[in-house]
């Protein structure tokens, strides 16, 4: 008895003929390094970004009451210079000391009356120099500014804001901000 082939058997049997004929994919055994590094930087300026806009944190203590504001100003990376019952910091590190509100005339280049006070306008030199050489490597995507920010504490005298900011201005830094605590504001 002879077999009687259907249509469907013809077309199964074409299909199994045609699958042979196509090469089995293969399994990737590597990985695609462009894609992730394409993908981990994306994800680091995304980071940086985010990093970039939080606000400033300050160390609060007996020796550094900040004044309170209403300002809705954000605020802004500079130098920080910081002035507090016992002491002016530049980046946290110690420059001069205050006693009675007021620093020692022996640091100063004028002596008592004067208003340059000689070590902070070394520190804050060395970081005019520094961030000039910033944007010299940088090609001015990173232009001195002559920024700073000024912390200073609510009893501080106005004769040691006024020394503060004119040394700084001598070393370069004529733009500055006073850091404040932001109160709530009233409705």
């Amino acid at each position: 008895m002879a077999a009687v082939a259907t249509a469907g058997d013809n077309g199964r049997a074409l299909f199994r003929k045609l699958k042979r004929r196509i090469p089995e994919p293969e399994d990737v055994n590597f990985l695609n390094i462009t894609a992730m590094m394409d993908m981990m930087t994306i994800i680091l300026v995304f980071f940086l970004k985010n990093f970039s806009v939080s606000t400033s944190s300050v160390s609060i203590g007996d020796e550094l009451r900040l004044p309170g504001s209403s300002t809705q100003i954000a605020a802004h990376q500079a130098v920080a210079i910081t002035v507090t019952t016992k002491g002016i910091l530049v980046e946290d590190e110690a420059v001069a000391t205050v006693k009675g509100g007021a620093v020692d005339a022996a640091i100063k280049r004028d002596g008592q009356h004067g208003y340059f006070i000689t070590p902070l306008y070394d520190e804050l030199a060395k970081h005019a120099t520094r961030l000039k050489l910033i944007e010299q490597r940088s090609g001015s995507r990173q232009p001195f500014s002559g920024e700073m920010t000024v912390m200073c504490d609510r009893g501080t005298p106005y004769r040691l804001l006024s020394e503060v900011l004119y040394t700084a201005g001598q070393a370069e830094f004529s733009r500055y901000r006073l850091v404040v605590i932001q109160r709530e504001a009233k409705e």
